[in-house]
């Protein structure tokens, strides 16, 4: 006669991809985590903040659990607020920034431009930057290949609305879990701390495709340490 024994929920792995980015951006992390979730990004509503549409975002993934949750880049930044909603066990920024005092400073310079973004020609920018996403530019150079591949695909509503939410960026959310960090330490989109957890020599931006092994060791380890926490009732 066996024993019952109550194991506790599987911790859920959920990652917001980057600005401009889908869920391509973790084709490496699909393979070594099958139950992660990279949820889609939705067209912003009128007067949407960060707040809200994290919210949003939120409300969709179901009710709060034992979840490890995070993103690249912007999705990073969208997982901080997320967090506030789904009292996950932790939260990991790759390649992402935890304040708009982390921004760099060519970002927070362009602060005064943020009304011209409506005028911003994403669709023509998308056809003259074909080439460069092309299977011959990220095979030879993944780093700048794959950013013009994430450019060439992105939604423009949503791409204007997540500059705009960058730009205007003042006070971030006050989390009561741990906030773990991965980054290459040739990131020029957002150069990390030297205070990361986990800092990739060499590595750029996308360091989820260009330096899998590291990043899902990363996650791995995350998961397992929220695994050993306490099911609290």
């Amino acid at each position: 006669m066996s024993e019952e024994t109550d194991e506790p929920e599987p911790v859920r792995l959920i990652l917001f991809s980057g600005l401009a980015a889908d869920a391509d951006v973790f084709i490496p992390q699909k393979l070594a985590f099958p139950r992660l979730k990279v949820p889609a990004w939705p067209v912003p509503e009128a007067n949407d903040t960060l707040d809200s549409y994290a919210r949003r975002m939120a409300e969709a993934l179901g009710p709060p659990g034992r979840m490890v949750i995070g993103g690249m880049s912007f999705g990073g930044i969208i997982s901080l607020y997320a967090a506030t909603y789904l009292d996950p066990l932790a939260v990991v920024l790759i390649g992402s920034v935890e304040s708009p005092a982390e921004l760099p400073c060519w970002l927070r310079l362009m602060r005064p431009l943020r009304p011209l973004l409506r005028f911003f020609p994403v669709r023509l920018m998308q056809f003259f930057l074909r080439p460069l996403a092309s299977k011959f530019v990220r095979d030879r150079w993944p780093r700048w290949g794959g950013l013009a591949r994430q450019f060439r695909d992105c939604e423009p509503a949503v791409l204007k609305w997540s500059l705009a939410r960058m730009l205007d960026w003042e006070t971030a959310p006050q989390l009561s879990c741990p906030v773990l960090r991965i980054h290459g330490d040739w990131d020029c989109v957002l150069p990390g701390p030297e205070t990361a957890d986990t800092i990739i020599p060499g590595a750029g931006h996308l360091i989820s495709l260009t330096h899998p092994t590291q990043v899902n060791d990363f996650l791995r380890k995350v998961l397992h340490d929220a695994a050993l926490r306490p099911v609290v009732e």
